[in-house]
């Protein structure tokens, strides 16, 4: 699969990871709407702030030797170093086994001081009891998961996620209708994934790749270990950055603010990452490609690919800004009900900025195989400051409330992505098409501008038309992106030709 054409990765991957997409992007929003429609708001914010802890704890528990892995398992298959590729899938292994088992042991015993002394609140003990078992079956699957995304394995990775997200809504759903979803039935439902996830993964991986644990020495060598630990304790620290970068506003949110505000924000970022899922699967494909551009100097491609995905994710990202603030109070009436709408006042007040989340995302995995862990450090240490800093002064000081958190994120995107695009400059400029793209900002604005006039007559803003609701909402997203297909249908012609010219050169 080596010599594979570009194109034809990206053709075939792509296929099979928005095909999975498709199967699960709904899921997860299922899932928030049957627990906001059930919960409280209260319960909700206990949740989702607990679970952030969890994932915040996530981060120390394998010293990030999984992305190490990520780097070098490609490198040792490529030049045939198979006994190395052996040995570093065990020493991880290991490490995530002994982290686990403390972490969940620091949670289970200090979940009723975190409970009353962090999240005010005596019913987040149970669901922290419950979710610290999260770190004694996830060790597999990390590692699992770093194979397949190591050799492009989308399938296998895909499928993970599909027994994830599947697991979890079946027992939601049991949960639902026998009555009996409350906070802590929902906890169970999110560990219970845990162990289906990992027998699918076991039985994949022996069957695909044990192979190669049989045929292949583990040799323990101290250059290799320092050489993945070096790498890894960047990684480390860059992760943990990036972490509270994520979860650091939930957290300030419910012990300041409390749990009501909590869960407004919970389900305010929940909406907010909606582009996750259509941007996450192909992210994830660049991980492994530029790595293996690199590997053949095989610049030209690398600066191709970096132009494609710059142009047309600033243009979907423009437009979900478009919708997100002309149709905020609609999805929000239709997605988690009345009681949620100050969630969607947040989302309007972010979406203008969403642009500049994810050409940061795109600028950050590419400096993580360009191997410029170093410098994705300081990067995300000044976006952290940035966030942290103006979370206290204006949540805590000035009591801007959950405005102060928008304002926070705004401007730490911001810092993210103008400090990411220097460094990636630095190696390989990016040009980008701002005709293209100032094309497509004043035909989204009028359009949304339209749409806006459109809804105002269309829609009723109760629980009791979500329905009706819903059906006019999929019509006016239809006819918005085929309008922006029509106005771009000279640059989706183009990107098919890209495309093309990338598959007919063999990498």
């Amino acid at each position: 699969m080596q010599d594979q054409p570009l194109g034809q990765k990206l053709i075939k991957k792509g296929f099979w990871l928005y095909f999975f997409m498709l199967l699960t992007a709904p899921v997860g929003y299922i899932i928030k709407v049957l627990i906001s429609n059930t919960l409280s708001v209260e319960d909700v914010g206990i949740f989702y702030s607990v679970f952030g802890l969890v994932m915040l704890f996530a981060s120390y528990h394998d010293l990030w030797l999984t992305e190490a892995l990520q780097y070098y398992l490609p490198k040792y298959w490529i030049h045939k170093e198979y006994n190395n590729y052996k040995t570093i899938l065990y020493v991880t292994i290991l490490a995530q086994i002994l982290t686990g088992i403390i972490i969940s042991l620091c949670l289970y015993f200090g979940a009723d001081w975190l409970a009353i002394n962090h999240f005010w609140s005596p019913a987040a003990a149970g669901v922290l009891k419950t979710l610290c078992r999260y770190f004694l079956g996830v060790n597999f699957i990390q590692v699992a998961g770093s194979v397949y995304i190591s050799f492009q394995d989308i399938i296998a990775s895909s499928l993970v996620d599909f027994v994830k997200y599947y697991s979890v809504l079946w027992f939601t759903l049991v949960f639902w209708i026998t009555h009996t979803l409350t906070l802590d039935s929902y906890s169970l439902a999110w560990i219970v994934w845990v162990f289906f996830s990992m027998i699918f993964s076991l039985i994949w991986f022996k069957k695909k790749y044990g192979y190669t644990l049989q045929k292949w020495v583990f040799s323990p060598n101290m250059l290799l270990f320092t050489k993945q630990i070096k790498y890894a304790s960047w990684i480390f620290l860059g992760a943990n950055v990036a972490t509270l970068f994520g979860q650091i506003d939930q957290q300030i949110i419910v012990h300041f603010l409390g749990s009501k505000a909590a869960g407004y924000y919970s389900n305010y970022w929940s909406l907010i990452m909606i582009y996750s899922l259509i941007t996450w699967p192909l992210l994830s494909l660049i991980f492994p490609l530029v790595n293996e551009l690199i590997q053949k100097n095989d610049h030209k491609k690398l600066e191709l690919l970096q132009n494609t995905f710059y142009k047309y994710f600033s243009l979907l990202w423009i437009s979900l800004g478009g919708l997100f603030l002309t149709l905020w109070e609609v999805i929000a009436i239709v997605l988690f009900g009345e009681k949620f709408l100050y969630s969607w006042t947040l989302v309007s007040y972010l979406s203008p900025f969403l642009i500049f989340s994810i050409l940061y995302t795109i600028n950050y995995w590419i400096m993580a195989w360009l191997g410029k862990v170093k410098q994705r450090v300081k990067i995300l240490a000044w976006g952290l400051l940035t966030n942290v800093s103006l979370n206290l002064i204006l949540i805590v000081w000035l009591w801007w409330w959950l405005t102060g958190a928008v304002i926070a994120i705004a401007a730490s995107w911001i810092v993210l992505w103008g400090y990411s695009l220097h460094y990636i400059n630095a190696f390989q400029k990016i040009d980008f098409d701002w005709k293209f793209f100032i094309k497509n900002s004043i035909f989204i604005v009028v359009l949304s501008i339209m749409t806006y006039f459109v809804w105002s007559k269309l829609f009723v803003l109760q629980d009791a038309f979500r329905l009706t609701n819903l059906w006019y909402l999929l019509l006016i997203g239809i006819i918005y992106y085929c309008l922006i297909a029509a106005v771009n249908y000279k640059s989706i012609i183009s990107l098919i030709w890209e495309v093309k010219q990338m598959r007919n050169h063999r990498s």
